[in-house]
């Protein structure tokens, strides 16, 4: 039997678990959680990041007490730190701050969209690390300096070995998708030194051990760091040439676990990012909103009532609401902001809105799923080929009436699970560097084999759906 720990921070919360690999399989053990919690000063949105160092600490240790051999972390990509002389310079900032987007004209006039798309083959999005850094006055990142993405930042405090992972890098827009190095072009346009930006490396070496008294020594294996990537690895993929795969959490990416696939004028059109993953591969998807606007809505209803709605209750709420009554774009810029509420959301709606919680919470799943299904078709049109199955890993993968919309919607074959898909990844990695298990086949299977795993089938005529998709498009187009 071998266990590992696996760190997990996402943007709304973190933890750390306890994987173990016996004869039955994987098996897995939250030793701890905690928030990781937005904090506002002037007009900057930040991250606690010391909290999240403690807390990772403090679950470290209780990993090890259980008897953990070694561990990784994984954390929500895009945001950085900068470190000189060992110590922080300035806050590592959210991507959800507003002031990220004029780091976009900047960028724009120093190289064009559609070379830096062609280098590096990430998405469009404001938040992206590329205008982070833009957007950063003073610039931070100067000789002298080193750049490292929050995983790195974390793992660097927790052992004193500094390295960059690529699955984490390649989200940043300023890596070379082909390369998978960090591309001189993109670091001149932003005019910010190459010397800073350390060589990615590939997730599976030791990088280290952690130097925490508690900790014992305990050895850092480089996992995938972006999470993400770390919920594909973790994806019981039996053929991945027949299935899409959504990581569903306060982020939802949609899209397929491909080999050699590189930019297109048709990709850049549809906005497909390319983020590199394990083994030479390519996570080739899309991103939406996620559970992000529920998660909103929940932290204001909590404000109003003294305590948190539960997810059940909301759900339970949702099915008793009106079906297809109303949509809305789950993706404005507007809704991306921190501070998100059912006001907020309902001069977006098109549709009946009564404005119940019910209501809410089925109107924003609802156009979750539209919007999924959409994303879901247009990643097919670029494969080439459509995909039956559609694996859906993360939190959100147990709410069994959103799995079965997401089946009718699609007209697909729904996998649901693993949960802890991300949590699995990185033990994966961890298990494969130390010889438990030959490769991601042999673990997948393993994964594959879990109780949890839940598959639902489409029922009955999609048009519903297709409908409410249309009433979304021609409100977008008359705008």
């Amino acid at each position: 039997m071998t266990k590992v720990a696996a760190v997990d921070i996402g943007a709304t919360s973190g933890r750390v678990v306890l994987a173990e690999l016996g004869p039955d399989g994987p098996r897995l053990d939250v030793v701890a959680r905690f928030p990781n919690v937005l904090r506002q000063s002037a007009d900057a949105w930040s991250w606690d990041i010391d909290a999240l160092y403690a807390s990772m600490l403090n679950g470290l240790a209780q990993s090890v007490e259980a008897g953990a051999a070694s561990w990784g972390i994984d954390t929500w990509a895009i945001d950085y730190g900068v470190v000189r002389d060992g110590a922080l310079v300035g806050p590592v900032r959210a991507h959800r701050d507003p002031r990220h987007e004029r780091g976009i004209g900047v960028v724009r006039s120093a190289l064009t969209w559609e070379r830096q798309y062609d280098i590096t083959g990430i998405q469009h999005m404001p938040i992206n690390t590329i205008y982070q850094v833009a957007a950063d006055d003073p610039q931070r990142i100067t000789e002298g300096t080193t750049f490292l993405m929050v995983p790195d930042l974390l793992t660097y405090w927790a052992t004193g070995v500094t390295a960059t992972d690529i699955t984490n890098a390649s989200s940043t827009g300023m890596v070379d998708v082909r390369t998978r190095q960090w591309s001189p072009v993109v670091l001149a346009a932003l005019g910010v030194p190459g010397s800073a930006f350390l060589p990615p490396d590939e997730p599976g070496a030791v990088r280290g051990p952690a130097t925490d008294a508690r900790l014992r020594g305990l050895p850092l294996i480089a996992v995938a760091t972006h999470d993400t990537a770390s919920a594909f690895v973790g994806t019981p993929l039996a053929d991945r040439d027949s299935a899409l795969v959504l990581s569903l959490g306060t982020w939802a990416l949609i899209g397929a676990e491909a080999v050699g696939i590189e930019p297109t004028p048709e990709s850049m059109a549809l906005n497909v990012t390319h983020e590199l993953g394990v083994d030479s591969t390519v996570r080739f998807l899309r991103n939406v909103s996620g559970m992000w606007l529920l998660e909103e809505c929940r932290r204001a209803w909590a404000a109003t009532d003294g305590t948190e709605p539960s997810v059940p209750e909301l759900l339970a709420a949702a099915e008793r609401a009106p079906a297809f009554a109303a949509v809305f774009d789950v993706d404005a810029p507007d809704l991306t902001q921190p501070g998100q509420s059912q006001e907020t959301i309902c001069p977006h709606v098109i549709g009946n809105w009564d404005g119940s919680r019910g209501a809410v919470v089925r109107t924003i799943l609802e156009s979750l799923v539209v919007r999924l299904a959409e994303r879901a078709t247009e990643i097919e049109s670029l494969l080439g080929r459509p995909r039956p199955v559609l694996h859906v890993v993360g939190g959100a993968s147990r709410m069994k009436l959103l799995m079965q919309w997401l089946a009718d919607a699609t007209g697909k074959t729904v996998v649901a699970g693993p949960v802890e898909a991300t949590a699995l990844g990185n033990a994966v990695l961890q298990w494969r560097t130390m010889g438990a298990v030959a490769d991601l086949a042999e673990a997948r299977m393993l994964v594959a084999s879990m109780p949890e795993i839940t598959t639902y089938e489409p029922r009955g005529d999609r048009r519903p759906w297709t409908d409410l998709a249309d009433r979304l498009a021609t409100s977008e187009r008359n705008r």
